[in-house]
């Protein structure tokens, strides 16, 4: 079975360089060594806001703004068929993984999710479902490249 384990955290302060080369040069290889754990990637909070409709639906922007939430996000690929024992061996691992400093420990948010579908583009859609809604109207708005 697939998951993902979604991380989202920030630096201490005045440390993001110190923070984002740990993470990358440290942190992310230790726990791709964890059997299960198959990749990798981490984003960076834009600041920006999705306009005010999904699905055809208006709705209010709520919750805080993006200068006051965790600004790195990491989401690590899991492919097991015993998530309990593999997040097991994580936590046996952590120990031994090499801490830093530079991560505000009171920010970090993790959490796992089942892959419940394939990923999809536009091109899995019939090309008269996208002309109906009208998706490639929307020029700013990438619709390929997201690997």
């Amino acid at each position: 079975m697939r998951y993902i384990e979604t991380v989202v955290t920030s630096p201490v302060p005045g440390r993001e360089d110190d923070f984002n080369r740990w993470y990358e040069d440290t942190h992310l290889p230790e726990v791709l060594q964890v059997p299960g754990f198959v990749a990798a990637r981490r984003y960076a909070l834009t600041g920006l806001q999705v306009p005010g409709f999904v699905a055809g639906r208006r709705y209010a922007l709520t919750g805080q703004i993006a200068a006051d939430r965790p600004r790195f996000l990491t989401v690590y690929e899991i492919e097991t068929e015993d998530l309990a024992a593999t997040l097991e061996t994580l936590g046996a691992a952590a120990p031994t993984m090499t801490a830093s400093d530079a991560v505000d420990d009171q920010t970090t948010v993790i959490d796992i999710y089942e892959v419940l579908g394939e990923r999809r583009t536009p091109r899995d859609s019939p090309d008269d479902a996208r002309k109906s809604k009208n998706i490639s109207s929307h020029p700013e708005l990438p619709l390929s490249n997201w690997e």
